[in-house]
């Protein structure tokens, strides 16, 4: 755990015990998320990204059966809503 900083071995620790119960069907929101994307009208753009997030974000989509460029757009669009905010300090 030594790449984590405090907040990151927190939530690893409470993972890791238990305190996490998933909320519904995993494959159900998938779909639902999906479907939600493919009916946005899209934008290509070109973003440089560094290989070790791309290699980190492919892992993750692999274990949740998301394609990864699903996963950087709910990212975004989650940003746009003010759903998720960045911690930049």
């Amino acid at each position: 755990m030594s790449n984590y900083d405090e907040f990151e071995k927190e939530i690893l620790e409470s993972v890791e015990g238990g305190e996490w119960v998933s909320k519904g069907n995993l494959n159900e929101r998938t779909k639902e998320l999906q479907s939600y994307l493919k009916n946005q009208k899209k934008k290509a753009i070109s973003i440089r990204v560094s290989e070790n997030d791309i290699y980190e974000l492919k892992k993750k989509a692999l274990e949740n059966s998301i394609p990864y460029q699903n996963i950087i757009q709910m990212l975004i669009h989650q940003y746009a809503n003010n759903k998720i905010r960045l911690d930049v300090s």
